[in-house]
């Protein structure tokens, strides 16, 4: 263990001590008071990894009901969520198009429809990254483009191509970061914002995957140009600088037709998507168009989650033209289990928080902010989230701030969606340090980029994000989803 990790373990075991030995603080429970040592001992563990943090995750199940603040079965049931399952079914589809080599074939069509231009080919690595993050881990993504891209650049050293083989490093990792952001599964932060919605406010309408996606795509849409103009403006990619023996056209060669597996898991893959999408019913002014559960007359019954279960069920059962299955147990075995029970401690956590009255106690010791602006409120919230991601987990910094940030709001009569909605989304742009997200973590340890060159290209773009993202959101995006800024019933 290193001294770190060690420091870590004893620190917030003495932190969890001491608080529960502590006076219990003027109008906070003593449950609230327990529950404020178990989520500072959680959040010490989770920052210096003490143990692995999926591990600290699980600590709801043995502190909750030794303490009295939440019984077995309660405490437990989050970690069965709709949305842990809905992750983990969208964990075996994206391993199911891995499997069967999909994935290439769109990375690599995405990438050659944009030419040979140095500029050119960035954008394509970018825009090909960010439509896989919204289905496939971001980790996996980065994982998936990283071998094109060094072979790219190896095969450009003898020639000068200046800050390149760095813009594009740096641009597959952004890209996989912010269109992760674009769907309910492409991140566990959306879900931790989703479930703990669903947690804390069980008489606010579902966010839904397409509810989401009216919010994400937009900004994708918008952040992907931006991030790609300023990596190429500020490390000087030449305009018309084209790139010597491009190797698209082989590697599209090595991969042959498409087979079988690959045209049926993208059919199960597009089945599920249209499932996602369709439903709820749409309703655009007087006109309604009915969703497949209201047509079966199990719209109160099912989720996205029997979506994404689904899909995966239907890989198992599905031959791949090759005498074999288009998913098997050992491949589905593979995905990142840990992920999804990490986030049913997110869940758990925030749980506790709203029984025990804490979330509400530290929303109440916020109240001077209710006297700012709304829009510097955002902006300040933003600014803390994506600085603070950069030396911890996104999935941590949302599992252990929206709680917070929900009680927040409601105390200072804001609507908490105005406050969580950024501040899920500040969780994913954190550009700067390896730390900052898996996707930086992976990029940097391929051995290509130093820190150095990192947090100075990241730093300039945290700052351009922390003034556009809320802007976009608060002038724009939610007023055009109906989010306003007074305090929503349901969540009186």
């Amino acid at each position: 263990m290193k001294s770190s990790n060690r420091t870590g373990l004893w620190l917030g075991i003495l932190l969890f001590l001491a608080i529960l030995i502590l006076p219990t603080p003027a109008a906070l429970s003593l449950e609230g008071k327990k529950m404020g040592a178990i989520a500072l001992l959680m959040i010490v563990w989770w920052v210096t990894e003490a143990i692995p943090i999926y591990v600290t995750a699980f600590l709801p199940v043995v502190l909750f009901p030794t303490l009295g603040i939440l019984n077995s079965a309660e405490t437990t049931k989050v970690y069965g969520h709709d949305y842990v399952l809905m992750l983990l079914g969208a964990f075996i589809l994206a391993k199911g198009v891995e499997k069967q080599n999909l994935h290439k074939r769109i990375a690599l069509r995405t990438i050659g429809l944009l030419g040979t231009g140095q500029r050119k080919i960035i954008l394509g690595f970018m825009v090909a990254t960010a439509l896989l993050s919204m289905w496939i881990t971001n980790m996996a993504v980065v994982l998936i483009m990283l071998p094109i891209a060094t072979s790219l650049i190896e095969k450009q050293k003898e020639n000068n191509v200046g800050n390149f083989g760095l813009a594009l490093l740096l641009g597959i990792a952004y890209a996989a970061s912010v269109g992760g952001t674009g769907t309910l599964i492409g991140t566990p932060p959306n879900l931790v914002f989703a479930g703990l919605m669903d947690k804390l406010y069980p008489d606010a309408p579902e966010i839904g995957f397409v509810d989401w996606m009216k919010i994400a795509l937009p900004l994708v849409a918008i952040f992907i140009p931006v991030i790609w103009i300023y990596l190429v403006s500020f490390l000087k990619i030449q305009k018309d600088a084209k790139l010597a023996n491009f190797g698209l056209v082989h590697e599209m060669n090595r991969l042959g037709k498409m087979s079988s597996g690959e045209k049926r898991v993208f059919i199960i893959f597009l089945l599920t998507a249209l499932g996602w999408v369709f439903r709820k019913d749409f309703i655009i002014g007087d006109f309604v168009l009915s969703g497949w559960g209201s047509l079966l007359g199990v719209a109160d019954y099912v989720h996205d989650s029997t979506v994404a279960l689904f899909g995966a069920i239907l890989l198992f059962l599905i031959g791949d033209g090759k005498d074999g299955k288009l998913m098997d147990w050992r491949t589905a075995s593979s995905v990142p289990w840990g992920v999804a029970m990490f986030l049913g401690g997110g869940l758990a956590l925030g749980s506790g928080f709203k029984s025990t009255g804490l979330a509400e106690w530290m929303g109440n010791s916020f109240l001077f902010m209710g006297n700012l602006p709304e829009f510097l409120i955002l902006l300040g919230i933003v600014a803390l989230i994506i600085f603070i991601t950069e030396v911890n987990s996104n999935t941590a910094t949302a599992t252990i701030f929206l709680p917070v940030l929900a009680a927040m709001g409601v105390a200072g009569s804001i609507n908490p969606l105005l406050i969580m909605v950024p501040a899920t989304f500040a969780c994913s742009f954190a550009f700067m340090m390896p730390s900052g997200t898996g996707t930086n973590t992976v990029i940097f340890a391929s051995g290509r980029i130093r820190v150095a060159d990192m947090a100075k290209t990241g730093f300039w773009l945290n700052l351009i994000c922390i003034v556009v993202l809320p802007l976009l959101l608060y002038y724009f995006i939610l007023p055009i989803m109906g989010i306003t800024v007074e305090l929503p019933i349901w969540a009186e």
